[in-house]
């Protein structure tokens, strides 16, 4: 891999030099292929970049800024470790494995129809070694389905750290309530 460095280097300084070449500069190609008589893509469907006009925001930030989560607090109301023992050190990794993705049950929580204050539990079986939980049982008053569907694929998700007591079995609950 050392000895193809030079080649690398020569690619990428090509392919940035590349993108900053005029398109009238740049001679067509011809092709025998069926696929030439096809339409050609627009720019933007091509993924080229196009200079924003003066005043509008480059494409990129437009594209990469989030949706506002909705105005909804997130918190654990309750953990249960089956089998305990239920202290603080138990309970750590496994809420701290849960803390980075409130914002991810927050964004779920703009599908409850009618917006309102509710809980969330569901169990999870933790693997020894950690990683994605098997999650099951979830209960809630909130929804519809969707809502439910959409807190279960976070807990899915979540890569828990490795539990203090091998694998475990946990209830978690959640509450979610709307800012007033």
């Amino acid at each position: 891999m050392q000895r193809n460095a030079p080649l690398w280097l020569a690619l990428g300084v090509l392919l940035i030099a590349c993108d900053h070449v005029p398109a009238e500069h740049v001679a067509p190609v011809a092709s025998t292929s069926p696929v030439s008589s096809l339409p050609s893509p627009s720019p933007v469907e091509a993924g080229v970049p196009t200079p924003p006009d003066a005043g509008s925001p480059p494409v990129a930030a437009v594209a990469s800024a989030p949706a506002p989560l909705p105005a909804v607090t997130v918190e654990n109301i309750g953990m249960h470790i089956g089998g305990g023992p239920n202290d603080a050190v138990t309970k750590a990794p496994i809420g701290g494995s849960v803390a980075p993705h409130v914002g991810e049950l927050r964004a779920c929580w703009s599908q409850v129809d009618p917006p309102k204050a509710g809980d969330f539990g569901v169990d999870l079986l933790i693997p020894a070694e950690g990683g994605r939980a098997e999650v099951s049982h979830p209960r809630s008053i909130l929804g519809p389905q969707a809502f439910r569907d959409c807190v279960v694929s976070v807990f899915s998700g979540i890569d828990f750290a490795k539990p203090r007591t091998g694998r475990t079995t946990v209830s978690y609950s959640l509450r979610f309530t709307p800012a007033r």
